[in-house]
């Protein structure tokens, strides 16, 4: 593993790290003033500011108490200060009486800025079932 992709590891292994202790502060630390964050259910939040201020809503709302797990599955440099970073996370948490399973496959722009990673851009979208055209559309591109 570069230098590089430790550095947008450690990013990932941050926002898991915060969300985990419910810290909205700490999950928009890494990300660039003036990000853009699409979340799973396809809005879209610009600025640090909202991305703050949403996690610290659904922090103590929908998904208190739950908990994430991040993978990266790729990262893939495209110049030497922009990389994409491929991830899979699943959030655990309680709905009413019911555990429930979110599954997503959150994607992150990062760029090295005075020679430290941000997020720039972050599209996170949620694993579902895949209807039986789509899946015979996808069978044919393999």
């Amino acid at each position: 593993m570069t230098a590089d992709e430790a550095a947008i590891q450690d990013i990932v292994n941050q926002l898991e790290t915060a969300w985990n202790a419910q810290d909205s502060v700490a999950f928009a630390a890494p990300f660039a003033e003036d990000a853009n964050f699409i979340h799973l259910f396809g809005g879209q939040l610009d600025g640090r500011p909202a991305i703050e201020a949403s996690h610290r809503h659904i922090f103590g709302t929908i998904y208190k108490g739950s908990h994430v797990r991040f993978t990266i599955r790729n990262i893939r440099l495209l110049r030497s200060d922009v990389a994409i970073a491929f991830t899979r996370a699943q959030v655990s948490f309680d709905d009413g009486n019911a555990a429930r399973q979110v599954e997503a496959r959150p994607t992150l722009v990062v760029a090295k800025e005075q020679g430290t990673w941000e997020i720039v851009a972050f599209q996170n979208t949620r694993i579902s079932e895949m209807p039986a055209a789509a899946q015979a559309a996808s069978a044919l591109a393999t």
